[in-house]
């Protein structure tokens, strides 16, 4: 997940909007029945069943079962990040196999990053340029669908599955620090990483994804999504401009981070 936030981050995805994930506290509906026992007149309470999640597992919850049918990469899914301190930004992931394509836009500004049989573009709407890398570092190719769609990740920890106040099902899971690397194991001192996944009761797909780390919070919801064979392919580059000489290409985070300034 760190590669996925060195990229949006690079573009000012980030930050805010809160959700809750307390449990549901279900209140008492009482229904008097009175019954006629010679003189005695008995009330009986009916007090509704609390919603159980006790049973759900780190390999039964929703959240897992979602992005292990992304894992054919074969498929199409929009993302909308939500900010108090950013316009609101919309990435697109489309992935073919090893081929993929993701459009991130934030206000009017557009940057697109393909991989195409191991080669790999980033174009600048802004400035109308491209920059391309025909040996890029090992973490843009054979990429797990987690990377770029906010999913768990193998080191991610499964902490909960609740029912919030407003009837949403929320999964929570800790996810490794940034700068140590480490799981923390409660959220007392603050700082630890967490990501809470958010289902409607019907629903297989999150409605939305919640992110915490160091007082930061960014909220994403899945706008849009499906399971099809899309084709990767480039658009028409004969009246852009070819950057790559202009900028070493090392690093497609590194790039990205630069057309976006």
């Amino acid at each position: 997940m760190k590669k996925y936030i060195a990229i949006v981050c690079a573009l000012t995805l980030s930050c805010a909007i809160f959700a809750s994930c307390g449990k549901k506290k279900d209140s008492d509906d009482k229904d008097s029945k009175a019954s006629k026992n010679g003189d005695a007149v008995v009330t009986e309470a009916e007090t509704d069943t609390k919603d159980d999640f006790s049973d759900v597992t780190a390999e039964t919850t929703r959240t897992k079962a979602f992005y292990d049918s992304l894992k054919d990469k074969k498929f199409k899914l929009t993302m909308v990040t939500s900010s108090d301190e950013f316009e609101d930004s919309t990435t697109t992931v489309e992935m073919n196999g090893d081929n993929y394509h993701l459009i991130i836009e934030e206000g009017e500004v557009r940057n697109d990053l393909f991989v195409i049989d191991g080669v790999m573009y980033v174009l600048d709407y802004t400035q109308n340029v491209y920059y391309k890398d025909e040996n890029p570092t090992e973490m843009y190719l054979n990429v797990d669908p987690a990377m770029y769609t906010m999913g768990i990740e193998s080191d991610y920890v499964f902490v909960s599955s609740e029912k919030t106040d407003d009837g949403m099902i929320c999964e929570k899971y800790y996810a490794p620090d940034m700068f140590t690397g480490l799981v923390a194991t409660n959220e007392e001192d603050g700082n630890a990483t967490v990501f809470k996944y958010f289902y409607n009761e019907d629903s297989t797909c999150p409605e939305s994804i919640e992110y915490t780390t160091y007082d930061m919070v960014q909220t994403t919801k899945i706008t849009d999504y499906s399971f099809e064979e899309v084709t990767i392919e480039l658009p028409e580059l004969k009246d852009w401009t070819d950057n790559t000489d202009a900028v070493a290409v090392d690093d497609g985070a590194a790039v990205v981070e630069e057309a976006a300034e």
